[in-house]
């Protein structure tokens, strides 16, 4: 994802939106959240990933026969795990800055799991993987209304998302605060670095077999000016559908942030 802080909070009040969404969604987003929200198409792309990576898992299984907890997945959180595209239907653009990001309020049942997310994690879990969810969301902010890292939790929880752990970023890391390949070191060789990351558990050091995400940067290794500046049929990109899963989000991205001639 972009650099986006997205701090989540509960809060028991019925009007909680009222400072956080000020102003009607910019005009540059109002098309792609109506096809995100109102398409067939959304749905129908986003059962077809996670229903084609539950095929190269269980291929995987079949190749391989691995011990149970010896593998796992990663996926992103936002808008791959959970669809927040209400708070763009009622906010002005999220991604004009990192600072000025308004405070997400997760209010379980707000954020809802998006198509194939729940049977796609539970699967996983019956078969003997780990499913880490690895997000730029600030897991060092706390504010009245309780943690970043306890509010996910719940909604994740609520919207029977199945998991292992939780991985965010640390945005008092002064250097790569979004960089998302340290968390997913972490969770492949079990070592992970308060400085850089807020976790709600550790697990053992294991194989990543597949990533799930919205970005190409929740991606190991994957950058957006370097990727687009691939061929289009580059053989970069064919890791994408085998091991790699990539879902759809014309809302933001570090795409906005591209040059493009």
């Amino acid at each position: 994802m972009k650099k986006i802080v997205l701090v989540m909070g509960l809060i028991g009040i019925t009007n909680v939106y009222a400072n956080e969404c000020a102003n009607s969604p910019n005009p540059e987003v109002k098309q792609a959240l109506k096809w995100y929200r109102d398409s067939s198409e959304q749905r129908a792309l986003y059962n077809q990933v996670f229903g084609v990576g539950a095929k190269y898992i269980s291929n995987w299984i079949s190749e391989n026969d691995p011990e149970p907890k010896t593998w796992g997945v990663v996926l992103d959180i936002d808008e791959t795990a959970l669809d927040n595209s209400w708070y763009f239907k009622k906010c002005t653009d999220l991604t004009t800055t990192e600072d000025g990001f308004s405070h997400y309020v997760a209010i379980p049942g707000k954020s809802v799991a998006l198509p194939g997310a729940v049977a796609f994690t539970c699967s996983v879990k019956k078969n003997g993987g780990y499913v880490s969810l690895v997000s730029n969301r600030d897991g060092s902010y706390k504010d009245a209304t309780g943690k970043v890292l306890d509010a996910t939790i719940a909604n994740l929880k609520h919207e029977g998302i199945c998991f292992d752990q939780v991985v965010l970023a640390n945005q008092k890391d002064s250097k790569h605060p979004s960089d998302k390949n340290p968390r997913f070191d972490a969770i492949q060789s079990g070592n992970y670095d308060a400085n850089q990351m807020v976790w709600s558990n550790k697990l053992p050091a294991h194989k990543v077999i597949a990533y799930f995400g919205d970005n190409v940067q929740d991606f190991p290794k994957f950058k957006q000016a370097k990727t687009y500046s691939l061929s289009p049929n580059d053989k970069a990109f064919g890791i994408f559908g085998n091991g790699y899963f990539i879902l759809p989000n014309p809302l933001y991205g570090s795409w906005q942030g591209n040059d493009y001639k």
